[in-house]
């Protein structure tokens, strides 16, 4: 928006922040034999059902594993996992079983993965220890989603600045995903400043530093719904909004006069 007689226009810079990340997951059980059961070692076949479970960052995944006595084995049975990714942690409830000749048990595998779990797939190893022999186990697989998702956010200041002024800044927020976010995290900064030809022509200075920004103090997170929003139409106050202030120094600031903005945001969102 132009302002020929104030200091200021706007000018919308929008900053792509977050990520949506997807990963197709497989869908079988890998095992030394066929039909996803176990081989014999120690004469214990292992079924697990899901072979796949995908999961965002910070969530928890279950896998049922049935532990079936073959060859008349009898004895106590304690299940494994090996191949978790880093930040993640498994427990199998109950942490063992006692089997007797062509007997079953089911156990449950539970993963947990934090906010810092890498992004990906892993292939996770369930086998048993039976007696003193380790047996071959079955591969099923985890696969983690970032949990960041893509949007992105502009503003738009309702009326121009001059030397003491400050203005609230209506954040849009564009939320492109099929479900809602939680953002959290807003900032705003001032990226730079376009001089008008004639302060360039005439020396007359305009830096970021003419400007002060009071971000975002409301609450968080904000659910922001899909389409797009803005802090307005979330029914925040204009009291909360980033506001943009124009400093009154003691310098010459003509050369701020019809001066752009850019404008730089930034935030997190996670999927609901």
């Amino acid at each position: 928006m132009q302002n020929t007689s104030g200091y200021f226009r706007t000018a919308v810079k929008v900053l792509l922040v977050g990520l949506l990340v997807m990963f197709v997951s497989a869908g079988s059980i890998f095992a030394a034999s066929q039909g996803g059961n176990q081989g014999n070692k120690t004469g214990v076949t292992i079924q697990v059902n899901p072979a796949t479970r995908t999961v965002d960052q910070g969530g928890t995944a279950s896998y049922a594993a049935s532990l079936t006595s073959a060859n008349g084995f009898s004895g106590n049975v304690t299940p494994t996992v090996s191949g978790l990714p880093a930040n993640t942690t498994a427990a199998f409830t109950p942490a063992s079983v006692t089997l007797t000749s062509g007997k079953s048990a089911t156990v449950t595998l539970t993963v947990v993965t934090q906010a810092t779990t890498p992004d990906g797939k892993a292939d996770l190893t369930i086998a048993t220890a039976a007696g003193t022999s380790q047996a071959s186990g079955v591969v099923v697989q985890l696969v983690v989603q970032a949990s960041k998702k893509m949007f992105t956010i502009s503003g738009n200041l309702g009326a121009p600045l001059s030397p003491g002024a400050t203005v609230p800044l209506n954040l849009y927020i564009t939320n492109p995903n099929n479900k809602s976010l939680a953002l959290s995290s807003l900032s705003v900064s001032v990226a730079s400043v376009t001089r008008t030809q004639a302060a360039v022509a005439a020396g007359l200075s305009c830096t970021p530093a003419d400007y002060a920004v009071t971000n975002y103090s409301g609450q968080y997170p904000l659910t922001v719904p899909v389409g797009t929003s803005t802090l307005q139409s979330l029914k925040l106050s204009p009291d909360l909004w980033p506001r943009i202030g124009m400093l009154d120094t003691n310098v010459n600031q003509d050369g701020c006069k019809g001066a752009t903005l850019q404008l730089a945001y930034s935030g997190t969102g996670e999927g609901n």
